[in-house]
């Protein structure tokens, strides 16, 4: 085995994430079969944070309607949302910074334990991966935060500009209280849709388009291993095709719908 091919904490991984592969398995078959009774939907619009609970064995599907819109989420613990949640850097560890079908959120320290696993992902990340790169995807994480008004008016000089900072905090607001958005506020987020590549040296991100890759009717479902209060933004960089300003990013609404099993939870 060469260096390069060499990851000292590779069967630790698989160890750890083995006892969830059969949830992720049986939720997946069970989606792709059209075995899931709709619960609930939202229709979230730009620029507008969305709060909602999802219960243990419950998934939901974010999809896109209109046009490509990148989404940052946040999931709490519904039992303790100010000590428990779902933490980018403990599952960046397990897992990886980008991520398709079978990766799982995992909370943060002392538990460390997965919250949420991806099932389906119908984005074409083959097309992402030719078009821009092996290391090019559409969901990923970074250790760390979310968009910011102050980001948007270094980056382009626009004062108090809407951002994922904004929008998840008025997200929590909606499920839950001050106290829980005070507690995070300025959260890691994970996001969709929204086309990066790890690909500088030193490492960093490069952002691209995701108007010739992202189809109206893509979707990716997760699947609830707890009762979770969720936090999700639509970004104000939309669809990220032209970030010449913030004010030239074009953004959509984009449909939130929860399901279960046709004959209950899925866990």
């Amino acid at each position: 085995m060469s260096q390069q091919d060499y990851d000292i904490v590779a069967d630790a991984k698989k160890r750890v994430n083995a006892p969830y592969q059969r949830y992720f398995e049986q939720a997946k078959a069970a989606s792709e079969a059209g075995k899931l009774r709709l619960v609930n939907e939202y229709v979230m619009q730009p620029y507008t944070g969305k709060g909602f609970e999802l219960k243990k064995g419950q998934v939901v599907r974010y999809e896109m309607i209109e046009g490509a819109q990148t989404l940052d989420g946040f999931y709490m613990v519904k039992s303790r949302p100010m000590d428990e949640w779902a933490d980018t850097f403990h599952s960046s560890s397990f897992g990886s910074h980008t991520f398709s079908e079978g990766f799982h959120y995992f909370s943060n320290s002392p538990w460390c334990r997965p919250l949420l696993t991806c099932i389906r992902d119908t984005v074409d990340n083959e097309k992402i991966r030719k078009l821009y790169g092996e290391r090019a995807a559409h969901s990923y994480v970074l250790h760390n935060g979310s968009c910011s008004s102050a980001v948007y008016e270094t980056l382009f000089g626009t004062v108090n500009a809407n951002s994922c900072h904004i929008n998840i905090a008025q997200a929590m607001l909606e499920i839950a209280d001050e106290d829980v958005a005070r507690r995070h506020i300025h959260p890691a987020s994970f996001m969709h849709f929204q086309i990066v590549a790890f690909d500088k040296i030193p490492t960093s991100l490069t952002y691209f388009s995701g108007r010739d890759v992202i189809e109206v009717g893509d979707f990716v479902e997760l699947l609830a291993h707890e009762d979770l209060l969720v936090a999700l933004s639509p970004c104000p960089l939309g669809d990220q095709h032209d970030m010449t300003s913030i004010e030239n990013c074009t953004c959509y609404p984009v449909r939130i719908a929860i399901y279960e099993g046709e004959d209950g939870p899925l866990e």
